[in-house]
């Protein structure tokens, strides 16, 4: 193991010999560290953080302190959960759980770029990215392959569904569907469609989205309604999985409900649901 003379690491901490540990790393009480990560000069992990392995954790990033949350008692048991093969940007953070007993958790294969930042209680999935000033608030959670755009500030509570993309300087107060794109003031314009083709999703199963975001986000009718129309088009037929997965986003009781569709007038910009899918 490759530890810098001027590393801190808590006597509690449990750390595979395959790390790298650079310059003024500071390890806290109670981690436990798997095999392979790098941790590089004033990277800061806080109490009761466990890392998989082959996380990259870059110049001054802080993952596991204390949240910002005022009267929060430093000495609560909560913690911080990393998968694998995460990369942690210059001075992003991620923050650990509230309460005793609560952690943060990211999955694998997230790219958490300079100055962004999660904070308390998020569930975070595997393979997305966070852009530079973007910020979750506490309790959000988030699943696979999203792309989160520069300065993006995400409402606590709010649900994030796969493969969504939120475009930069969106503030996104309620729940954002999955497969969706969000712009403007936490709208949804459109599906995800260079996503959906990364992903593997069939040419059929993104005609179905589109038809779906149509019905949801543009018609005017109340989102039970457009769930109700939508289904019914589907009678006696199998859904594509990720129609039903949306369905289901979208009927599921949250605390923040549904992000709404566009509204005309000003800043509300062309209509990417428009666009050709091929």
């Amino acid at each position: 193991m490759a530890i810098h003379p001027s590393a801190i690491i808590h006597p509690t901490a449990t750390v595979d010999p395959t790390n790298e540990i650079g310059p003024a790393v500071q390890i806290g009480e109670n981690c436990v560290l798997g095999p392979g990560n790098t941790l590089m000069q004033g990277a800061i992990l806080g109490p009761n953080t466990v890392v998989g392995r082959g996380n990259v954790f870059h110049f001054y990033s802080v993952v596991g302190h204390d949240p910002q949350f005022l009267g929060f008692n430093p000495a609560t048991k909560s913690g911080t959960v990393i998968g694998d093969e995460n990369h942690f940007r210059e001075f992003s953070q991620i923050h650990r759980g509230l309460k005793d007993g609560t952690n943060t958790v990211v999955g694998s294969r997230n790219f958490f770029m300079a100055t962004s930042h999660v904070a308390h209680d998020c569930l975070i999935g595997n393979d997305n990215v966070l852009a530079n000033y973007a910020g979750l608030a506490g309790h959000v959670s988030m699943g696979d392959r999203c792309f989160i755009s520069t300065l993006v500030g995400v409402h606590q509570f709010c649900r994030i569904g796969s493969l969504a993309m939120i475009g930069g300087r969106t503030g996104i107060p309620k729940d954002v569907p999955p497969y969706m794109m969000m712009k403007h003031y936490g709208e949804v314009v459109g599906i995800n469609t260079v996503g959906l083709r990364r992903a593997g999703v069939t040419a059929e199963a993104r005609a179905a989205l589109k038809n779906a975001y149509k019905k949801l986000f543009r018609t005017g009718m109340s989102l039970t309604e457009a769930v109700a129309a939508v289904r019914g088009e589907w009678a006696g037929r199998e859904m594509p999985a990720e129609l039903l997965h949306l369905l289901e986003f979208c009927t599921t009781k949250s605390k923040r409900g549904m992000s709404h569709g566009p509204r005309r007038g000003i800043g509300a910009g062309p209509r990417l649901d428009d666009e050709d899918d091929d």
